[in-house]
C-alpha cells in the first residue's frame, strides 16, 4: 500500500475517495485594498457601533425605552463581547432623552426623632435648600440680636428687669426687718449676704438676695458701721454657716440680654440643708420658734431662745427669701421668653419664606418641607436660650446658681466653664438637627443618571446608616447614606450577576426592591447586635429605575428555572452573539473600534495590512471563514500588543510608525510562546517515544485520532492512538474508557451510535456474534466528545476486515447512524498539532489529515500549514461519508463501492473489499459461537433456556 496522496477524478460516481483541499481553501485571506482606508487614523471619529449585534441592539433600545415596571434588562453573552460597553453607551443615549432625576434628602423629625423624613426636590434644588437652611440658622441669631438692641425693645426688657428687681427688693426688706427684730444685721457685700449680730461681728455670709439687697437703699444697716468689721469667730456658732442663694449676682443680672432657661421652668433646688419648695412654717418643730408673726410675716424672735433655735429661724427666713426671689426671676424669665419669641417669630416666618422662594417640589414633598420648617421653628423658639446672642454666659451662671455648694472661687469658675461648654454643645446639637442631609445630589446634571456598580455589597447598593465614630451606638438622620439604587433612581443601574450571587443578603434585598419598588435604608450595624440606632426607621422611598443585569447564558437559564419570580422582572433579554456574519460593514466597524482604542491608549495606529491580519484572526477565533468572533476583548489585546511592538521598533527620530501585519504576526507568536509550555511538553513526549504514535506505514486495528486540549488561555491539538480488537462473542462493542469511568456522556453516546451503525451494517447476517474493544491508548485524564467516533469505526472495521489503515493520516469527525460524517470543533488546533509533530518527524508528502467535509468553512489554518499544503508536503482531505474515509485510509480509492449489489443500504457506500472481508470475519465468528454452544452439556443449555426472561420496561411517556 502506498503512502502517496490519492486524488482520483470525481467524475467516476462508482469510485469512493475523500476530497483533497487546495491551499487557498484552508484559510480566509482579506485583501487590505478592499477595506477602503490607509490607516485607522482616518476612522477615529467614527462611533463605536454594535458590531454584528443587531438583535441585541434592538432588544436593548426597546427595553431601555419601556417605562412600565418589570421591564428590566438581562444581558447575556460571552465575556469580552462588548456587552458592558455597548449597554453603557445605550443607557447614556437613552438617559440623554430623559430629564434629570430628583435630589433626595433626609431631615430630622422633631416629633418622632427615630423616623427621619424624606424630601425630594428637582435636580440642584437640594443643594440650594441646604445652603439656605445653613444661612438661615446662622443669620437668625444676628437678626434677633439687632432687634433686641433697638431702643423700644431694650426699654421693655429693662422694665421686666425692674419689676423683678422690685420684687426682690421687697423680699429682702422683709428679711431685713426680721433680722432687725431678731437682733441681727444683714447686708450685702461683694454679691453675698453677710449676717451679723447687732452686738458682735459678722456671723455668716450668703449670696446676695437681689440687686442692691442689704444696701442703704434697702433699709439695712450701714455696711460701714463699727460692727461690720467684727470677726465672724466672735458670733454664735449657729450663725457661721454661709448661705448661697440660687440667683445671679447683681452684676450679672444687670447685663443684657438676660439669662433664659430653655424650658422656662425653675431648676430644682439642690440645697442639702433646706427644702426651698416647702412651706417654711412646716420646717418649725412644735415648741420651736415664736408663736406669733410680725406684720411682714416673719416670726417674732424668742429672746431667750438658744442659738440653735435662732439659727433654725434664720434658715427658714432665708428659704422664704430664696423662694420669693426665685418666683420673681421665674416670672421675669417667662416674660422675657415670650417677648423674645414675639421678636423671633416674624423673623422665622420671613426667613422660611425666603428659604422656600423659587423651590418647586411636588405637592407631597412641599407639604413635608413646610411641616419640617414649622417643627424647626417651634423647637428653636422653645430653646431661646440656646441661640440668643450673648446669653450663653448668663445661662452658664444661672445653671451654676442652681447648686448650693460653697466651693472655692477656682472650683466655681471651672463649674461655670463646664456649664458654658454644655450649653454650647446643646446649641451645636440643635443646629445639627436643623440641617439637611442631602444623600443624592444631582446638581449640574441635565439628564437621567447612569450608575455602574462594580462592588454591589448590601451597603453599596442600598445605602446604610453609619453611626458616628465616637459613638457607634448612636445615630440620627445625618448618618443616613445613599447607595447605588438611590443614585440611579430616575435613571439606569448596571450590575454584574456574578458579583451578586456570592452575597445572599444583597441578592434577597434586590429581589425585594424589584418586587415592591420601594426602599428603606437600614442600619449597617443592625445585624451585629442591638443598638440605639437599630430603632431608626427612615421613611420608605418609592423607586423608579431601570436595572441592567449582565450575566452568562447559563446563569440566565438557571435563573429562569430556579427563581421564576425574580426572572419575570427581566422581561427584556439582550442576547449577545459570540460570533456574527462578516461583511465589509463589520470590517469597517471593527477597524473603527481599533482606531478608538489606539487613540484611547495613545498607541500607534494600524495600516490596512495590519487591520486585515487582525480581522483574519477574528475569523480564527470564531473558527469560521464566514463569521467573526464576538469576543472583541481578545482582538483588542492583540491590537495593543502589536502596537507595542511597533512602538518599540519605531524610527530613530522617535516617531512611531504604523502597526504592520508583521507586528501582528510577531504578537501572535509571542502570545503562543507565553502559553504553550504544556503543549511543548506533550509534543516532546511523543517525539521522544514516550507516547506511542506512528507517523508512517499501515497497521490493522490502529489509527491516529486528533484531540484538542483547552487550558483556558491556550488551545492546542494532540494526536492520540486509537486501537480496536475484535473476536467471536456475544457482548458487542465495549468502550474501555466507559468501563473504567474515564469517558463523558457525549463520548459514550458516540460509541453507542457506532455500535448501532455496525449492527445495521451487518444485520443481514443474523445477530452479530462479536466481541470488540476500543480504547484511547496512553490516555489517563479522561475522554469527552464524539469527534473520535469516526476514527473508532475505522479501527473496528480494520480489525474486523484485517485491512490495514494508513498511519500518516490523522482522523477526526463524528458519526451518525447512517454513516454520515458530522462536523466537530477545535479543528484548526487539531490539524496544527498533528502537522507540527509530522514536521518534527520530517514531511515527505504522505502526511495529512481527514476531516468532515462540513468543517471546510471552519478552516483558518496557520500560514505554515498552508504553505506546506501548497508545496505538496502536507494534505487536508474531507469526507462526507465514512466510506470515503475508509477508501482513503485503506488505499481503496480505485475500487468501486458495493453499490446496489449489497442488500443493506448502509453498506452500499463502503468499499467492496472492506465489506466482504468484514462479513467473512463475522461469519467465522458466528460459526465459532455455534460450535462453542454445541460443545456445552445439554443440561446446561436446557437450564439456560428455562431461565426467566427479564421483564420488559413500560413505554416512556
Amino acid at each position: 500500500m502506498s503512502d502517496t496522496p490519492l486524488t482520483p477524478s470525481r467524475s467516476a460516481a462508482s469510485l469512493l475517495c475523500a476530497e483533497l483541499l487546495q491551499a487557498h481553501e484552508l484559510r480566509l485571506r482579506i485583501d487590505p485594498a478592499q477595506l477602503g482606508f490607509a490607516s485607522t487614523a482616518e476612522l477615529v471619529q467614527e462611533p463605536f457601533s454594535w458590531i454584528g449585534q443587531q438583535r441585541a441592539q434592538a432588544a436593548a433600545e426597546f427595553g431601555l425605552a419601556m417605562d412600565p415596571p418589570d421591564y428590566h434588562l438581562f444581558v447575556l453573552g460571552e465575556e469580552g463581547s462588548g456587552r458592558t460597553s455597548l449597554l453603557r453607551q445605550a443607557m447614556q443615549a437613552e438617559a440623554q432623552r430623559r430629564p434629570a432625576a430628583q435630589d433626595i434628602a433626609f431631615v430630622h423629625n422633631f416629633a418622632v426623632p427615630e423616623r427621619p423624613q424624606a424630601l425630594r426636590l428637582p435636580a440642584g434644588q437640594g443643594r440650594s435648600l441646604r445652603r439656605r437652611i445653613e444661612a438661615m440658622v446662622d443669620k437668625l441669631p444676628e437678626q434677633l440680636d439687632k432687634a433686641v438692641q433697638q431702643a423700644q425693645h431694650r426699654s421693655q426688657i429693662e422694665q421686666l428687669y425692674n419689676q423683678a428687681r422690685q420684687a426682690e427688693e421687697a423680699a429682702f426688706g422683709t428679711l431685713h426687718d426680721w433680722a432687725q427684730s431678731a437682733g441681727l444685721r444683714i447686708r450685702r457685700e461683694e454679691g453675698q449676704l453677710v449676717v451679723e449680730s447687732q452686738d458682735s461681728g459678722p456671723a455668716g455670709q450668703g449670696d446676695a438676695g437681689g440687686p442692691d439687697a442689704g444696701g442703704p437703699d434697702a433699709g439695712g444697716p450701714d455696711a460701714g458701721s463699727p460692727d461690720a468689721g467684727q470677726s465672724a469667730a466672735d458670733a454664735p456658732a449657729a450663725l457661721t454657716a454661709a448661705e448661697r442663694l440660687q440667683q445671679p449676682s447683681a452684676a450679672d443680672t444687670d447685663q443684657l440680654p438676660p439669662a433664659l432657661h430653655s424650658d422656662s421652668q425653675p431648676p430644682a433646688d439642690t440645697d442639702t440643708d433646706t427644702d426651698t419648695d416647702a412651706d417654711p412654717a412646716l420646717l418649725l418643730s412644735p415648741g420651736e420658734g415664736a408663736e406669733q408673726e410680725g406684720e411682714d410675716g416673719a416670726e417674732a424672735p424668742n429672746a431667750t431662745a438658744p442659738a440653735e433655735d435662732l439659727e433654725y429661724q434664720l434658715r427658714v427666713q432665708l428659704a422664704q427669701f430664696r423662694g420669693l426671689v426665685r418666683q420673681a426671676q421665674m416670672a421675669r424669665d417667662a416674660a422675657l421668653n415670650l417677648f423674645y419669641q414675639s421678636l423671633a417669630t416674624p423673623l422665622w416666618q420671613a426667613a422660611s419664606a425666603q428659604v422656600l422662594e423659587g423651590l418647586t417640589p411636588s405637592a407631597e414633598h412641599g407639604a413635608t418641607l413646610q411641616r419640617w420648617l414649622s417643627q424647626m421653628q417651634a423647637e428653636w423658639l422653645k430653646n431661646m436660650a440656646l441661640w440668643v446672642p450673648g446669653s450663653i454666659a448668663q445661662d452658664a451662671d444661672a445653671l451654676l446658681d442652681q447648686t448650693d455648694s460653697i466651693e472655692g472661687e477656682g472650683e466655681s469658675q471651672d463649674a461655670r466653664d463646664d456649664a458654658r461648654a454644655l450649653l454650647e454643645a446643646k446649641r451645636k446639637a440643635l443646629r445639627a438637627l436643623s440641617q439637611l442631609n442631602l444623600i443624592v445630589d444631582h446638581h449640574g446634571e441635565a439628564h437621567a443618571p447612569v450608575v455602574l456598580e462594580d462592588q454591589p455589597s448590601l451597603r453599596n447598593l442600598f445605602g446604610t446608616i453609619d453611626p458616628p465614630e465616637d459613638d457607634e451606638r448612636r445615630s440620627d438622620f445625618s448618618c443616613i447614606r445613599a447607595g447605588s439604587v438611590l443614585r440611579a433612581d430616575g435613571g439606569f443601574l448596571m450590575l454584574h450577576l456574578r458579583d451578586l450571587l456570592g452575597d445572599e443578603d444583597s441578592w434577597q434585598a434586590l429581589r425585594r426592591v424589584l418586587r415592591t419598588r420601594q426602599l428603606r435604608i437600614e442600619d449597617a450595624h443592625a445585624a451585629q447586635g442591638p443598638s440605639s440606632s437599630g430603632a431608626m426607621l427612615p421613611e420608605l422611598l418609592a423607586l423608579n429605575f431601570k436595572l441592567v443585569l449582565v450575566g452568562s447564558e447559563d446563569a440566565y437559564y438557571q435563573l429562569q428555572e430556579s427563581d421564576p419570580d425574580m426572572a419575570r422582572r427581566f422581561r427584556v433579554k439582550v442576547d449577545f452573539a459570540d460570533q456574527f456574519q462578516a461583511s465589509l460593514a463589520t470590517y469597517r466597524a471593527t477597524a473603527a473600534l481599533m482606531a478608538q482604542r489606539c487613540k484611547l491608549y495613545q498607541m500607534p495606529h494600524c495600516d490596512a495590512g495590519a487591520v486585515a491580519r487582525l480581522l483574519e484572526q477574528s475569523h480564527r477565533e470564531a473558527d469560521d471563514q464566514q463569521r467573526q468572533s464576538g469576543r472583541l476583548n481578545q482582538l483588542e489585546a492583540l491590537l495593543l500588543e502589536s502596537a507595542q511592538r511597533a512602538r518599540q521598533s519605531g524610527q530613530p527620530s522617535g516617531q512611531h510608525r504604523l502597526v504592520q501585519a508583521a507586528d501582528v504576526e510577531a504578537a501572535l507568536a509571542a502570545q503562543r510562546l507565553r502559553h504553550n509550555a504544556m503543549e511543548q511538553d506533550l509534543h516532546a513526549a511523543i517525539t521522544d517515544g514516550e507516547h506511542l504514535i506512528s507517523f508512517a506505514g499501515s497497521q490493522v486495528g490502529q489509527i491516529n485520532g486528533m484531540s484538542q486540549i483547552d487550558t483556558g488561555d491556550h488551545r492546542f491539538g494532540l494526536p492520540v492512538r486509537i486501537s480496536a480488537r475484535t473476536h467471536a462473542g456475544q457482548e458487542g462493542v465495549m468502550n474501555i474508557e466507559r468501563e473504567v469511568a474515564m469517558s463523558g456522556p457525549i463520548h459514550d453516546k458516540g460509541v453507542l451510535i457506532l455500535q448501532g451503525y455496525l449492527t445495521a451494517l451487518f444485520g443481514h447476517l443474523a445477530p452479530l456474534a462479536l466481541n470488540a474493544s476500543v480504547v484511547f491508548e496512553q490516555e489517563y485524564s479522561g475522554v469527552e466528545g464524539d469527534s473520535a467516533s469516526c476514527a473508532e469505526l475505522y479501527a473496528l472495521l480494520s480489525s474486523l476486515s484485517g485491512l490495514p489503515l494508513r498511519q500518516s493520516i490523522a482522523v477526526t469527525g463524528a458519526l451518525n447512524q447512517h454513516g454520515e460524517v458530522l462536523p466537530v470543533g477545535g479543528l484548526n488546533e487539531k490539524i496544527e498539532g498533528w502537522f507540527d509533530l509530522c514536521a518534527a518527524q520530517g514531511l515527505d508528502g504522505s502526511h495529512g489529515v481527514l476531516i468532515p467535509a462540513r468543517n471546510q468553512r471552519h478552516l483558518m489554518l496557520a500560514e505554515r500549514v498552508v504553505q506546506a499544503v501548497e508545496a505538496g508536503r502536507f494534505h487536508v482531505y474531507t469526507a462526507e461519508h465514512v466510506g470515503q474515509g475508509l477508501a482513503l485510509l485503506m488505499d481503496q480509492c480505485n475500487l468501486p463501492a458495493t453499490g446496489a449489489l449489497h442488500p443493506m443500504p448502509e453498506a452500499q457506500r463502503l468499499p467492496i473489499a472492506v465489506v466482504q472481508a468484514a462479513e467473512a470475519s463475522l461469519l467465522q465468528y458466528r460459526l465459532a459461537c455455534q460450535r462453542a454452544d454445541a460443545a456445552r452439556p445439554r443440561a446446561q443449555r436446557t437450564r439456560q433456556r428455562l431461565l426467566p426472561k427479564a421483564a420488559k420496561r413500560p413505554p416512556l411517556d
